[in-house]
């Protein structure tokens, strides 16, 4: 037990629970000290657990927020739970799909079979599972301390999914940081009067041996406080972790497995050029200044941002100077890419395609169901409505009158939207605004040189009701709002109206639940349907 007091002592410096994310060279900037006061902080996540599945079982992660793009949270440690990073979970949650978890072998995702050695590269690959079911075609990474390391590292494993780096009071790559950790954590307990020092200098002390939960709760009350800029604040912050929060052995394996396979030089740089990774710290952190010129020393062009009056956890120290620094990270231009490093398909959805076909190409191995959720803004992200007016003798070749609208485009310089030429004729655009240019071309529209936030509306011929033995169906999709391997948030609204035909409708699917919801009267159904991946609607008529 004496060998695994000296390695906690040694590595403590690593307490902090957080992640990073974003990029680009800018300026230093310098914030006034925060004035607001955060709210007491509270143990434990505040949303409803959620699982995902990995190849031998199910973890459980937090989502909160609907926003088109999906941010990962990563705590620090190795070894702490991630449940603290809940109040930067709920402030980013009003604009991003904000997702955090306990990392396998800790916390919620404790479990007996797992094995500390091998928990670094199983890390990753859980983390890349959470993105496959999210849908999410790339994450923005926020990692502190220990977890703006895990950020990067997934970063470099998969660096197309990766959107940006944000790494908040982080540990630097090679380490140096830690070079005289210990000593200046034990000069902070004696200072604040956290370690008992024997009134003659000269007497011996024996220090008991302590179990491992004793060493843990004894770091967690006397070592975890050092990290605040004000003891008060430290020693309130730390009874609210107990012995379940960390992981002794998982904190030692897990230094030891990243130190074995560090980030690589090479391979980071490659990534700084085309994605913003920023940097967000706290002037008197126990880790500077090790903790900035580490990273300098990497990215020499490096955008960072020096808090004042905090030391490792600014969200809880300075919340007003910390998310007045986070918001403009998130902001920050990213580098110039060239996009080189996706895939020729992967271009063609970034550059040339916003992934609003309505009728779009198969989706190969990428191909997955609707996942709803409750309604969000429409402010600003892309949503489409769909009106069909069926004819008067519809209930016979099936043809009415198709009028579908896009909103808040996304600025791209190409853009087609698609429609099956076995269903669809007469294509005429009724309005665009925002858009250089719009024709029909065959049974597509063409669009170049869009505008953030720009419409179209277009009307065509639709064969939309096709007669069965004893009923009729109007099938429409698939809707879906394509990102890469992953899919954007997405709301359809889609009605339907039959005037005088005896008809009456009588079943849907998907059926009514949270993000399908039906308004119908006699002769008409409007359907909102609010959800992420590939929709396919049904509605069924019965002749009266």
């Amino acid at each position: 037990m004496a060998h695994a007091r000296a390695v906690l002592t040694r590595l403590v410096g690593l307490l902090g629970l957080s992640l990073g994310l974003i990029n680009t060279p800018l300026m230093a900037n310098t914030l006034p000290t925060g004035l607001l006061q955060q709210a007491e902080p509270k143990q434990g996540f505040i949303s409803e657990a959620r699982f995902f599945p990995t190849q031998d079982r199910r973890l459980q992660y937090q989502a909160i927020g609907t926003g088109q793009q999906t941010v990962l949270l990563l705590g620090g440690g190795p070894g702490f739970s991630s449940w603290n990073l809940t109040p930067i979970q709920h402030y980013l949650s009003a604009d991003f799909r904000v997702l955090l978890m306990d990392m396998r072998g800790i916390g919620t995702n404790k479990h007996p079979d797992d094995q500390p050695d091998a928990l670094l590269q199983q890390w990753l690959a859980d983390l890349e599972d959470l993105r496959r079911y999210e849908q999410a075609g790339q994450f923005i990474l926020i990692g502190h301390s220990w977890g703006a390391l895990m950020a990067q590292a997934y970063a470099q494993a998969h660096p197309t999914r990766v959107q940006r780096l944000i790494l908040l009071n982080p540990v630097d790559p090679e380490l140096t940081a830690l070079n005289d950790l210990s000593q200046q954590i034990d000069a902070k307990r004696r200072d604040w009067g956290l370690i008992n020092e024997p009134d003659d200098p000269f007497e011996q002390v024996i220090q008991p041996v302590l179990t491992e939960d004793e060493l843990v709760n004894q770091q967690l009350s006397q070592v975890l406080p050092t990290y605040f800029h004000q003891l008060a604040q430290g020693q309130a912050y730390a009874q609210l972790f107990n012995r379940e929060d960390f992981e002794l052995a998982i904190n030692h394996a897990v230094w030891q497995s990243y130190r074995q396979q560090p980030l690589d030089l090479t391979q980071m740089t490659e990534i700084a050029k085309r994605r913003a990774i920023e940097w967000i710290g706290c002037r008197e952190d126990i880790l500077m200044p090790g903790a900035l010129t580490g990273y300098q020393a990497w990215f020499p062009k490096l955008s960072y941002q020096l808090l004042e009056q905090c030391n490792h956890f600014p969200w809880e120290e300075q919340p007003a100077a910390f998310y007045a620094a986070l918001d403009q990270a998130l902001t920050n231009p990213p580098p110039e890419d060239d996009y080189s490093d996706l895939t020729e398909a992967e271009r063609a959805w970034l550059l040339d395609d916003s992934g609003l076909d309505e009728l779009a190409r198969a989706l190969d191995a990428t191909k997955r169901h609707a996942r709803f959720s409750e309604p969000f803004s429409l402010e600003k992200d892309y949503y489409m409505t769909n009106h069909i007016t069926l004819g008067a003798t519809a209930m016979t070749d099936g043809w009415g009158t198709l009028t579908q609208c896009h909103y808040n485009l996304d600025p791209v310089g190409k853009l087609q939207i698609v429609y099956n030429p076995d269903r669809t004729e007469n294509i005429r655009i009724l309005s665009d605004e925002g858009i250089a240019m719009a024709w029909v071309e065959g049974p597509t529209v063409q669009l170049d040189d869009i505008k953030r936030g720009a419409s179209i509306c277009i009307e065509a011929d639709t064969h939309a009701l096709i007669q069965r033995d004893d009923d009729y169906v109007i099938e429409r999709g698939p809707f879906m709002r394509r990102f890469l391997d992953g899919f954007y948030p997405l709301h359809v609204k889609l009605s339907v109206d039959w005037n005088d035909l005896p008809l009456v409708a009588t079943s849907m699917s998907p059926p009514q639940q949270t993000g399908v919801y039906l308004e119908q009267t006699s002769n008409q159904v409007t359907i909102d349907y609010w959800f992420r991946g590939e929709l396919r609607t049904q509605i069924i008529l019965k002749p009266k």
